[in-house]
Parts: C-alpha cells; structure tokens; sequence
C-alpha cells in the first residue's frame, strides 16, 4: 500500500483513508520495504500533517499487532500519559498523578517507554521507585485487579515494531509514532487522560480516542503563564486547553487552577530537575505528603490536578476541584504511599 500512495501524498497532499493508513502500518511494521522508504513516507506524512482517519489507521493496525491484554474491570480502565515533545519540562507528571489516582480508587493501565524527550520517562521512574516494568499480560491484569495499577512496557508489547526503531533514531525527528505511541495501548482502554504536545492536536486526539472506543476522556496541552504553548499535561503556570469526551460528544474549552480550587504557581517551582536522583526524590516527597518548601507545594498541585482529571474520566468524582479533595486527602492520610508499596509488590507477583 506505501508503493500505492506515496506519490500521492508527496506531490498532492492527500489525506489517506482509515483502510488506507492501516495497509500503510502494516507494510511499515513487516520488514520488507527499504529504509528509505519508510523514512520518506513519514516524513512525507509529518508535511502535510495527519489527518485523524490517518491517525485512526494506523493506530487501530499498530495495536492490532501488539500482544493483547484481554481484561475488563466492570469499571472505566484509564490510561494515563503524554506524548512528549513539549517545550516545558516538568518532572514525571503523569506517573505521580496516576498512583494517587489509583489510590483513590481509578484502574490504570499504564502504558508507556523510556525517556525520550523528557529526562525521566514512565518507565524510568517506576523502575527507579521499585516497581518492576517487564510485566507479562496475566501479570498486568493481576496487578490492575490488586492494586488498580500496571505499567505495561511498550518495547514488550509492540514487538512487531521493531523493525521501525532504527529507522525514527536515525532520523532523529518526530514522526507520527511519537503521536500515536501513547494511543496504543494493548489493554481495553475504555477513558483516558492524555497530554499531547501542540494544542492544535487536542480536538485530533479526542476524535482519534472516539474512534477507538473510548467512552470518557480528557485530552489536553497545557500553557505557559505567557499563553506559549508549554507542556503535555495540565498546567498551573498558564491555562490549559482541554477537549472533553463524553456521551460520545466532544467540546473543548479551556480551564485554569481555579476550576481545581487552586492558584497559579512561579513556572520555576515545576520545572524538571538536572538528575534522576532528584526527580525520584520530587515524587516521594509528594507520594509521603512533604510540602516543606514553595517548590514542594507547587509540585503538589500540578500532581494533584493531573490527578484529579484522571479521577474525574474514571468517573470516580464529578468535578475537578472534588478529584483535587479526593487526592489531597488521599495523600495526607497516607494513603498513597501505601498504594506505591502494594503496586511495587502486586508488579513482582
């Protein structure tokens, strides 16, 4: 199918349909097109921008391809994570924000990889916190039903894939696997949480997400305090957009940490750390309730913000500012701390 259409999407900027960009992910993925190819193709595709069909496809044969988890809670299982990319660095939001969420009663499935972008990436973190990352499909449903949580290791899902890796490090530029990667999760993810690094893709990734059968979510990119795009979470320096996903409708609007009961914060207190020792210790200050300095407290809220939304798309609170409560107390009662002890036992049973 890439032989088929290259030519047409290259000179005249056409947009593929969703059987089309799945064909083009299977040839992608099976190893028998040159390198050059391949690399032409995405490049091609980045151009002229993908379209949400496009995404759709070639996300639906990726996860089509992956080892499947065949789990459903009875409940909504929530993915939590962003894509990277983004300008403004934080330490691992999404990570910290998804234990206390599962403290607090939501199912994540974690799906995620190594750093790429940030310094410290889901897989980085979890793995320096204790928690084993190599969990095997019964492992994962195991944990999710001990302790409502389970990373689950992109590079032991995706296997077909490989044959694509050498070809996005050489080219050393954003493709659309940086899109898609944290949309195809192998589990049955039914609401989802996710950060994405350019504002304009909000609304995309939402449809996208649609399409894919999720029921509830909250895609989102967050601003600087100067309204420059900023970073791949919910942000408390600036406002956030956000595209909302329920009863199978969509509508953006923007929010603020005032629809969390919160304040703004100095974009200084949030930003990421030189060393991985010290992003470890920013999310064990936060899992043990340490809000000792200004720093400490604004990195507490960012969590408990992003913590709150998942909360709010598991259908676990019905407002935001209830989610920020639900986590605040969560934490102070040494709840999650507790909770990052069990995940660290349940991904090692």
């Amino acid at each position: 199918m890439i032989r088929e259409v290259f030519d047409d999407v290259l000179d005249n900027q056409r947009n593929l349909t969703r059987y089309e960009a799945y064909e083009c992910m299977n040839d992608l993925i099976s190893g028998e097109y040159p390198d050059t190819l391949i690399s032409a193709f995405l490049i091609a595709l980045r151009m002229k921008t993908e379209s949400i069909e496009e995404i759709t496809g070639l996300t639906e044969s990726m996860k089509d391809h992956a080892i499947q988890i065949e789990y459903d809670p009875g409940e909504y299982l929530v993915e939590s994570c962003g894509t990277g990319g983004d300008v403004f660095k934080t330490f691992n939001v999404s990570t910290t924000a998804s234990i206390i969420a599962s403290a607090c009663g939501a199912k994540i499935s974690k799906h995620g990889n190594r750093s790429v972008s940030s310094k410290f990436g889901g897989a980085d973190a979890l793995e320096a916190l204790g928690v084993n990352i190599n969990l095997s499909p019964a492992q994962v449903i195991n944990s999710i039903e001990g302790c409502n949580f389970a990373f689950i290791f992109a590079p032991n899902y995706h296997v077909a894939t490989k044959n694509v890796m050498k070809i996005r490090k050489d080219l050393k530029t954003r493709t659309i696997f940086n899109l898609i990667g944290p949309i195809t999760c192998p589990s049955n993810v039914t609401a989802r949480m996710t950060g994405v690094y350019d504002p304009q893709l909000v609304e995309t990734i939402a449809e996208v997400s649609k399409n894919l059968g999720v029921e509830r979510a909250m895609i989102v990119h967050g601003f600087d305090e100067k309204g420059n795009k900023a970073m791949d979470e919910i942000s408390n320096i600036g406002k956030t957009k956000v595209a909302f996903l329920e009863n199978n409708e969509i509508k953006t609007r923007y929010i603020t940490p005032k629809d969390f009961g919160l304040e703004y914060v100095n974009p200084q207190d949030i930003a990421a750390p030189d060393s991985v020792e010290d992003h470890l210790k920013i999310i064990k200050n936060i899992v043990n309730n340490v809000t000792e300095t200004k720093k400490d407290v604004a990195r507490m809220e960012l969590s408990l913000m992003n913590s709150a939304a998942i909360l709010y798309v598991a259908d676990k609170v019905s407002s935001l500012e209830e989610g920020v409560e639900c986590s605040r107390r969560a934490i102070e009662k040494g709840h999650v701390s507790k909770q990052l002890n069990k995940i660290i036992k349940y991904s090692s049973i």
